[in-house]
């Protein structure tokens, strides 16, 4: 497939570069199943009804090449347009003939090609339609925001996520990478994608919560950084997750940006979990809420992992 000369316009989302052209779809037209993968269900539906009524409209055309052809015409005059469209869409939807039926030859062998490509169209759309149907979407959820607070301490950086649905997801892994502009000495500019370490990168199962912690010692890319220093970098976390839904038995992943102005300072999570007798309530709830550290009284409460 040849590239596209015309210029697409694209806007930064969740950290990439998005196409944001309203007919970017219809560009895909040379690559027609990523098309009818890629596209909106409503754009999808509506393209599967538009070639279905193209060719129903086609073959209409053809039958009224032998009107003659086509019995139970009411009145016993040849078809009409009316009647060439609707034994189409008998034909097309292997519905059976009641009324209206072939008598003719022409009539007869247009009926055996429209019953093959009918066939096709149908097991087209159907595996097409399954195949976006059992398309798995995680449903992870991350906070708002990442803070920079000491833990242990050791200024870190932490943001959360949550399995929205409370199911066992295997094998989770968690990326973590710092983008930034960097400029060489001939002042070119350059975008830079930085791994940033973090203490658990990895999970045998996940559940419910993941609060991600990147230490920033001296061998961190943010050591020394302060909020105006990521502004003036345009800096931006970039998390990448993935693991292996054990319900559906499918891989899974998901993607979420934190831009500068979604890092604060000197702010901590609050703590979800609240204890009660022998056992323990999460709160869903907080999963965004934070709250300032006075660095001079330490507070008892941990920000549990």
């Amino acid at each position: 497939m040849r590239a596209r000369s015309r210029p697409v316009r694209v806007q930064p989302r969740q950290g990439v570069l998005t196409p944001v052209d309203a007919g970017f779809w219809w560009q895909l037209w040379r690559d027609p199943n990523h098309l009818l993968l890629a596209a909106p269900w409503p754009v999808f539906l509506a393209m599967v009804a538009a070639a279905y009524g193209l060719v129903n409209l086609l073959f209409a055309g053809l039958y009224l090449l032998d009107a003659s052809g086509i019995g139970g015409v009411a009145g016993g005059g040849p078809a009409r347009f009316a009647d060439a469209f609707f034994f189409s869409v008998q034909t097309l939807g292997s519905i059976g003939y009641g009324v209206l039926h072939p008598v003719s030859l022409t009539v007869n062998l247009l009926v055996s090609a429209e019953s093959l490509l009918a066939l096709l169209f149908i097991a087209l759309t159907t595996g097409l339609a399954f195949a976006r149907f059992s398309h798995t979407v995680a449903r992870i959820r991350f906070s708002t925001m990442a803070t920079v607070h000491p833990y242990d301490g050791v200024p870190t950086l932490m943001f959360r996520l949550a399995n929205e649905r409370h199911n066992t997801i295997v094998e989770a892994k968690l990326k973590l990478f710092l983008a930034l502009d960097e400029y060489s000495r001939e002042g070119l500019r350059m975008r830079r994608l930085i791994p940033l370490t973090l203490r658990r990168s990895e999970g045998i199962v996940f559940m419910l919560v993941w609060t991600a912690m990147h230490p920033i010692d001296p061998h961190s890319p943010l050591h020394g950084l302060g909020p105006q220093d990521l502004v003036a970098a345009r800096a931006e976390l970039l998390v990448a997750f993935s693991g292996i839904d054990e319900t559906l038995e499918r891989p899974i992943h998901a993607r979420h940006n934190y831009p500068a102005a979604q890092i604060v300072f000197g702010q901590r999570f609050v703590d979800m979990v609240e204890d009660e007798g022998s056992g323990h309530i999460l709160h869903f709830e907080l999963l965004d809420h934070i709250e300032p550290i006075e660095p001079a009284q330490p507070s008892s409460r941990q920000a549990r992992p």
